[in-house]
């Protein structure tokens, strides 16, 4: 369990989305898809006419063996010191037609850059996959990220950086089928419902802390807790 009150650590972050083939209006020679239903949890809740949903997407890469996520980070930040190009990327793994494969998850304000985006990072040296039309499908996604978080109360904290993330700490880990039913279940028997949940988990100096990731926008800490309290009896409910 975590015990203090700030925390700073690489981590990952595992979620089911659905994706698709994304096309930006002009043919584009490498994969990138698209999370056509991003946080699912809390924007199926939302009505798009008033809070637009946000634009995620998946570049592909080719299925190499020399692939080293470190290289990902590494061709950001060359990118990112070498030109004006304003994105976010980070390390992920998607499942595509019953394979694994390796992929930069980008989060662009301007799409206009995705071109060039592409191309700086074949520049630093990234096999991508060719573009295919891919139909909507469910994935299962890790993003690897870096995590700056502070406590709200015992047990939840906040992410100081993705400012909608909320972290309610596990006594265990669980794995995507456990976390699923009791997602399920949660959602329909709690009066606050509109968030995505997600599983996750750090890195500290004991080894790894697990949680649920909890995203929502502008919270009452109550309805936090209310999730915290649902989660942390569910896990207890669970045999050994």
């Amino acid at each position: 369990m975590l015990q203090t009150n700030y925390f700073e650590s690489i981590g990952t972050i595992v979620k089911k989305e659905k994706l698709a083939t994304f096309y930006p209006g002009y043919k584009c020679r490498c994969l990138v898809l698209e999370s056509i239903e991003p946080f699912p949890g809390y924007y199926c809740m939302i009505d798009y006419q008033f809070e637009q949903r946000p634009l995620l997407l998946y570049l592909v890469i080719k299925d190499t063996r020399e692939y080293d996520p470190d290289h990902v980070v590494r061709a950001t930040m060359a990118i990112k010191n070498s030109s004006s190009l304003v994105f976010d990327a980070a390390p992920s793994d998607i499942s595509l037609f019953n394979r694994n494969y390796h992929a930069i998850r980008l989060d662009i304000p301007n799409i206009s850059q995705l071109p060039e985006i592409v191309t700086a990072f074949e520049g630093q040296g990234l096999v991508l996959h060719k573009h295919i039309d891919v139909k909507p499908y469910d994935s299962l996604i890790r993003i690897r990220r870096y995590f700056k978080i502070e406590k709200e109360a015992d047990n939840l904290y906040h992410d100081l950086v993705h400012i909608e993330n909320h972290y309610v700490i596990l006594p265990k880990m669980l794995t995507w089928e456990e976390f699923e039913p009791i997602t399920y279940h949660i959602k329909h028997n709690i009066d606050f419902s509109t968030f995505d949940a997600a599983l996750g988990f750090v890195f500290n100096e004991t080894g790894i802390v697990d949680f649920v990731r909890v995203y929502v926008k502008n919270p009452k800490l109550e309805d936090l807790l209310k999730i915290r309290d649902m989660y942390l009896r569910e896990v207890s409910r669970m045999k050994v």
